[in-house]
């Protein structure tokens, strides 16, 4: 089936904020209301692929996968395929006449990225039920932590705020189509981000950050790099540390530069919780989430 309405933040995710089945959001610049899951955080085909020209192929090569280490080079290579092969036997079977092959083919292009991102999440649900039970099964879990740390990554590139800030950049590339190659870039980006957050994990200080005050809220960019609040659009961020707030109760810093692994618990002020709001509201594009109205009404 055609999944037309695609969610870029997990709405299992956001279920956390809807105790009886709806949140309250913020369209930014307009309107609060409140609203089942299903119904924020989703733009129609929003991982749609784009066909990418050589042109555009040549430039991913060059930004994305000629710098890479060999090995790293040989995975990147691989998602070409995946972003590429269906319009190339979309054409190939075009005189067919087939209204069948033509609505599988344009199945296959309108969900193939959204049916991986799902895949990930299938395969993070237990991570982030320790996350909120603040058991650290990312610094234990040798094997499991491979996709932990890549569903990291890929929450982070995955949402319109990474899209736009990207492809703003990237546009400035005379004769490249950004939006028709974000999907293979962004693939690529959260591959190779994952890895490092995973060869990382022996460094890896969890902080989990509860607050019994005001509530925690989410956005539209669920995971920040608190390093990276106050850089300017296209300036990569030279150090990270990642707020996840995982609840309405409870955050997740991920601080991979410590100077060994631990876990901690720290019991957040009012102001703290405010200033862990103002970053989620800050790096949030299009909407932000709270469980009551007052949470993300003045934000």
């Amino acid at each position: 089936m055609k999944k037309r309405r695609q969610h870029y933040v997990w709405r299992h995710y956001l279920e956390a904020w809807a105790p009886t089945g709806k949140l309250w959001c913020h369209r930014l610049g307009e309107n609060v209301f409140l609203a089942s899951t299903q119904n924020v955080a989703h733009e129609r085909d929003f991982y749609r692929l784009r066909e990418m020209s050589e042109f555009d192929l040549l430039v991913v090569r060059k930004l994305a996968i000629e710098p890479l280490e060999p090995d790293l080079r040989k995975i990147a290579e691989g998602w070409i395929p995946h972003f590429t092969y269906a319009f190339i036997l979309q054409r190939q079977f075009q005189d067919t006449g087939s209204p069948e092959l033509e609505a599988a083919f344009d199945e296959c292009i309108n969900n193939l990225e959204e049916n991986m991102l799902s895949n990930l999440e299938g395969r993070a649900l237990p991570f982030l039920k320790s996350l909120r039970n603040e058991e650290p099964t990312l610094l234990t879990d040798a094997e499991e932590s491979i996709f932990h740390t890549l569903f990291i990554a890929a929450q982070i590139f995955r949402t319109p705020t990474m899209f736009d800030s990207m492809t703003n950049v990237l546009r400035k590339i005379p004769g490249f189509n950004a939006e028709a190659s974000f999907g293979l870039i962004r693939t690529i980006f959260s591959y190779n981000l994952g890895r490092s957050f995973w060869l990382g994990r022996n460094t890896l200080r969890v902080t989990y950050l509860r607050t019994n005050s005001i509530p925690l809220i989410t956005g539209d960019q669920p995971i920040v790099n608190l390093r990276a609040i106050d850089l300017e659009p296209g300036v990569p961020p030279q150090e990270v540390e990642l707020y996840y707030p995982v609840s309405p109760t409870l955050g997740v810093l991920f601080d991979f530069d410590a100077p060994s692994r631990s876990s901690t618990v720290k019991l957040l002020t009012i102001e703290e919780v405010r200033v862990y709001n103002r970053a989620i509201a800050k790096k949030s594009t299009r909407q932000i989430y709270g469980i009551n109205r007052a949470s993300i009404e003045n934000l």
